[in-house]
């Protein structure tokens, strides 16, 4: 005996699920939907390796990303210090907000609110005893945070160098960033008078510090 099926709408009985799907088709089409297919075997597995590749791409586009963004500006500490200058170094822990400002051809550089720990290097955070390198910022007026439990341990933290090195910038007596003192003036100035010390100079609590390059043809 054949079993029956039957509509739900109006009752009817059909021999099959094919006569029941023609009558709801032509009957009642507003409310018709037409059954789902079910995928084969074959489909199922290309679906597969296709989610697969996708997703084998992604993490190989993700590490590429990645790859490029940690060689971009790599900047190395080229710091020197002197006996005398890690002498003055203390030696207990350190809390110092120096003020930088940096101006490229009458043009204020901004600074990045999250230096050293969003952006840039996070590096020597047992420094700090945070997530962060010892020295950072909060917002991008350019107030410089040196939080360093022990600046003794490494002098160089405390220095101008470091900012830049954290920064992933250069800054040296004859560069800062891509300009460089072939085709301009570069100028430092600590509290309104002008340092010679450059990326050595050691920062102090409340300095403010104003860098200034301008290019021969401005």
């Amino acid at each position: 005996m054949v079993e029956k099926t039957r509509c739900e709408i109006c009752d009817k009985e059909f021999n099959s699920e094919d006569s029941l799907n023609m009558h709801n088709k032509s009957k009642h089409f507003e409310l018709y939907k037409p059954p789902k297919k079910k995928l084969t075997s074959q489909q199922k597995k290309k679906i597969r390796n296709w989610l697969i590749f996708l997703v084998f791409a992604i993490l190989l586009g993700w590490g590429l990303f990645v790859s490029i963004k940690n060689n971009q500006s790599k900047v190395d500490l080229s710091v020197e210090l002197s006996e005398g200058k890690k002498s003055e170094v203390p030696s207990g822990s350190v809390h110092w907000h120096p003020k930088i400002s940096i101006i490229i051809d009458g043009e204020q550089v901004s600074i990045p609110s999250d230096l050293g720990y969003g952006t840039g290097k996070m590096v020597d955070t047992h420094l700090s005893g945070m997530r962060m390198s010892p020295i950072h910022t909060h917002d991008s007026g350019g107030t410089i945070h040196l939080e360093n439990n022990n600046p003794s341990s490494k002098p160089e933290t405390l220095s101008l160098g470091y900012f830049f090195y954290v920064w992933n910038k250069t800054f040296n007596s004859t560069c800062i960033f891509e300009y460089c003192t072939d085709k301009g003036s570069l100028k430092l100035f600590v509290n309104g008078k002008e340092n010679f010390e450059f990326e050595n100079y050691l920062m102090r609590d409340k300095d403010q510090i104003r860098i200034e390059y301008k290019s021969l043809t401005k």
